[in-house]
């Protein structure tokens, strides 16, 4: 039943040129800098790196590339506290993290008077959203609704704009065999996702940061009477703990630079 595990990638964005003369390639995309040392005490472990070039705009006189550069962390740790919990049978990543990092070339701050600024940052918001949501689909989240908004501060000192997220995960139900020919099943249920992203200017470029983590716990018990005389009883409690994942997600996000 074991679905693919979740894993979500900020919207790609970054850097380049003026008068369409590119100064960066996307492999030169310099990585986010993430709270690390956090990362590590909390069992997440990084998944994938990516780098990768991806508009090339005209604003007025001038013209402009965007390259991203985005790190994918699991929370390893919750995933194999769920997998024992479970014998094994969901191996799924319930919480995952990322961070992006966007360069532009010209940067933010020497566009000539300014000119498209706005119109920059207001694209990768709107982009970053599209492709975090096309993400959570693309692994198998449903239902996926925007929930609010709000702002962070961030630990370097800026306030980003947030956008809270809601979708479900659809878990497909577990069996265990009891006897030869007995078989204890639980049930198919819906488990309730929560994600939010996050959006700032910070120095010469922008940040997008975010990640999901369940939003409910999964507890189910099930009784299947083996003979008139022998009922088995299972108890499936996965201990999913929502605030404290919105806490450590939203300060994960709030570390990177």
């Amino acid at each position: 039943m074991n679905r693919r595990d979740y894993l979500l990638a900020g919207a790609g964005l970054g850097t380049a040129g003026l008068a369409g003369c590119s100064f960066l390639a996307a492999a030169e995309a310099p990585p986010p800098d993430v709270p690390k040392q956090q990362l590590n005490d909390g069992g997440w472990t990084r998944t994938d790196q990516s780098a990768e070039t991806v508009f090339d705009r005209n604003y007025g006189p001038v013209s402009v590339e965007a390259v991203s550069s985005t790190v994918q962390y699991v929370d390893e740790q919750l995933q194999a506290r769920v997998a024992d919990r479970t014998l094994d049978q969901v191996q799924t990543a319930l919480s995952v993290f990322f961070a992006t990092r966007v360069d532009f070339s010209p940067n933010l701050d020497n566009l000539p008077a300014g000119v498209g600024r706005k119109e920059l940052l207001a694209e990768v918001r709107t982009n970053a959203r599209d492709s975090f949501e096309q993400q959570m689909e693309a692994q198998g989240l449903t239902d996926i609704e925007k929930s609010g908004e709000g702002t962070i501060d961030i630990d370097t000192g800026e306030t980003a704009e947030t956008v809270a997220l809601s979708a479900v995960y659809p878990f497909e139900g577990i069996s265990f065999d009891v006897t030869e020919n007995e078989v204890v099943e639980i049930p198919a249920s819906d488990i309730d996702i929560s994600a939010m992203f996050a959006v700032w200017h910070h120095g010469d470029f922008v940040i997008i940061s975010g990640g999901a983590y369940p939003a409910q716990n999964f507890a189910q018990t099930v009784e299947t009477d083996l003979s008139d005389g022998i009922t088995v009883t299972v108890d499936v409690d996965l201990g999913l703990q929502p605030d404290t994942y919105q806490t450590e997600v939203r300060s994960l996000v709030a570390g990177v630079q």
